[in-house]
C-alpha cells in the first residue's frame, strides 16, 4: 500500500511540474511516467486518463496554495492588510517557480474543451474569488463581491504578464497589482 501511495505522490509531483513547464496538451503520458520514474501502466493504474492526471495535479497544487494562503491570512492583521496579504502570497508563489504564469489559467487555456481539467481550474478561481469576497466583507468594504472580482482580475493580469513577458516581469507586475488593489480598497472604503 505504501509503495502505491509513493508512486501516486511521485506521479502527481511529476505531472504538476511537467504539465506546467511543457503544457498539458503537448506532454505525453510517457513523459510524465519518465519524470516520475514509473511505468506507463503504473500511471494508468492510478489515473484513468491524462485528463484525470492533469486535474489531480491541479487539485494538489490548489490544496497547497490554499493551505499556504490560509496560514498567511491567519497571521495577518484584520482589514486592508489582510486583503493585501493575498498579493504578498502571490509574490511568494511566483518567486518559488511561477515562471510560466498561473497554472490554472494556463490549464484552462490549453484545454478549453476538457471538462476535468477545466473543472479543476475553475474550482481554484471560485475559491480565490470567494476568499477575496470574504476578506473584503470582513474589511467592511461596500460591494465586496465586485471588489473581489476586480482583485481577481488584477491577480490574473499578473499571470498574463508573466506568461507573455516571462518570470522577470513577475515582481514588477505584482507590485503594480498590489498598488492597484490598495487603490480599489481605499476607493471602496470611501477614505481619501
Amino acid at each position: 500500500m505504501q509503495r502505491k501511495t509513493q508512486s501516486r505522490t511521485r506521479l502527481l509531483s511529476a505531472a504538476e511540474s511537467v504539465f506546467y513547464d511543457q503544457g498539458i496538451t503537448t506532454t505525453s503520458i510517457d513523459t510524465v511516467a519518465r519524470a516520475a520514474e514509473v511505468t506507463k501502466p503504473t500511471v494508468y493504474a492510478h489515473f484513468p486518463s491524462k485528463s484525470a492526471l492533469a486535474a489531480a495535479a491541479l487539485t494538489a497544487r490548489h490544496a497547497r496554495r490554499r493551505a499556504e494562503l490560509d496560514a498567511s491570512l491567519a497571521a495577518a492583521d484584520p482589514g486592508e492588510e489582510r486583503v493585501l496579504t493575498v498579493f504578498a502570497c502571490l509574490g511568494t508563489w511566483y518567486e518559488r517557480g511561477g515562471h510560466r504564469g498561473c497554472a490554472f489559467v494556463n490549464a484552462a487555456a490549453q484545454s478549453p474543451a476538457d471538462g476535468e481539467i477545466l473543472r479543476a481550474a475553475r474550482e481554484e478561481k471560485r475559491w480565490l474569488h470567494a476568499t477575496l469576497t470574504e476578506l473584503c466583507a470582513q474589511t467592511g468594504l461596500a460591494n465586496p463581491d465586485l471588489i473581489a472580482s476586480q482583485l481577481l482580475l488584477l491577480i490574473d493580469g499578473v499571470a498574463g504578464r508573466v506568461a507573455v513577458q516571462g518570470h522577470p516581469a513577475a515582481a514588477e507586475a505584482i507590485d503594480a497589482a498590489a498598488q492597484a488593489a490598495r487603490a480599489l480598497i481605499t476607493a471602496a472604503d470611501g477614505r481619501p
